[in-house]
């Protein structure tokens, strides 16, 4: 039997920044994650800390391409 699991927690509550190789998970000593843009260290165009979820971004660029 297989179980289907759902969703994965972090794309509903992030949105793109789950999976955007642009992101830094910052995690403070109470268990809070917070989705910082690395591209906002370069272009004032990003939020340093965008609200979340970002379900759009014109940064934006898939995690599989980080080591490309």
């Amino acid at each position: 039997m297989t179980v289907a699991s759902g969703p994965d927690p972090a794309v509903a509550f992030a949105g793109l920044c789950a999976s955007c190789r642009h992101r830094r998970v910052v995690e403070n000593r109470r268990g809070s994650r917070f989705y910082m843009c690395e591209r906002s260290l370069t272009d004032d165009r990003f939020s340093k800390y965008p609200p979340l979820p970002v379900l759009r971004c014109s940064g934006y660029e898939p995690e599989a391409d980080r080591d490309a």
